[in-house]
Parts: C-alpha cells; sequence; structure tokens
C-alpha cells in the first residue's frame, strides 16, 4: 500500500524541478563521467570514477 505524503503545493513544485534537474541533468552528466573515467584506465584507483558511481547511485534512489 502506498504512503500518503502531504505537502503543499510549493513543496510539490520544488520536488517536481529537483527530479526534472535530476533526470534531465545531473544523471546524464553522471553517467558521462563513468563513461569517460572508464576510458582512463584502472578503475580501482580512479577516485573520479568511484565518486561519480556514487553520486549516480545516490541520484537513482532519489528518483525512484
Amino acid at each position: 500500500m502506498a504512503k500518503v505524503v502531504q505537502m503543499t503545493k510549493t513543496g510539490l513544485e520544488t520536488l517536481k524541478r529537483e527530479l526534472d534537474e535530476m533526470v534531465k541533468v545531473k544523471r546524464p552528466k553522471l553517467v558521462e563521467r563513468i563513461t569517460y573515467a572508464r576510458i582512463e584506465g584502472d578503475l580501482a584507483e580512479n577516485s573520479d570514477y568511484q565518486t561519480a558511481k556514487e553520486e549516480l547511485e545516490f541520484i537513482d534512489g532519489r528518483i525512484s
């Protein structure tokens, strides 16, 4: 059963804008960063890859 959350109209609009930015801007940039980091080689020692992957996991969690 879905949980009902009450919020103001302003709060709903803020969440919609945040979701839109995550889906259209932030997530694609992170995917691009991960792709470039993979090209760089050894992922175990690539801090940009690790950071981008963690950020992507966070964004995906917020989106879902």
